[in-house]
C-alpha cells in the first residue's frame, strides 16, 4: 500500500516548481523509489529545462556505490559552482 501524502509536500506537485541544475542518482532496483512509479515521474516533471538536469539509475538497490556518488557530484558541482579552489 502506498502511503498518501498531503499536496503540498507531494514531490510530484512541488517538481515543476524545481529550475535549477539536478543530478539524481538512484538505484534500478530501488524498492523505496521503484524507477517506473517514481524516478521517471520525478524526473519528468523536474521544472528545470532538459539540458540542466541528469539522471543517472545504477544497478542495485536504493544506496547508489559511493565511488560514482562521488565522481558524478564532483563533476556536477565544478560544472554549475566552479572548481575548488
Amino acid at each position: 500500500m502506498q502511503e498518501q501524502t498531503l499536496p503540498e509536500v507531494d514531490p510530484l506537485n512541488f517538481a515543476p516548481r524545481v529550475k535549477m541544475p539536478v543530478l539524481m542518482l538512484n538505484g534500478e532496483n530501488d524498492s523505496e523509489f521503484p524507477v517506473e512509479s517514481a524516478q521517471k515521474p520525478l524526473f519528468n516533471l523536474l521544472g528545470t529545462g532538459e539540458k540542466f538536469k541528469k539522471w543517472i539509475p545504477y544497478p542495485g538497490g536504493h544506496i547508489v556505490p559511493w565511488q560514482e556518488l562521488e565522481k558524478e557530484s564532483t563533476f556536477w558541482f565544478d560544472k554549475y559552482l566552479g572548481p575548488v579552489k
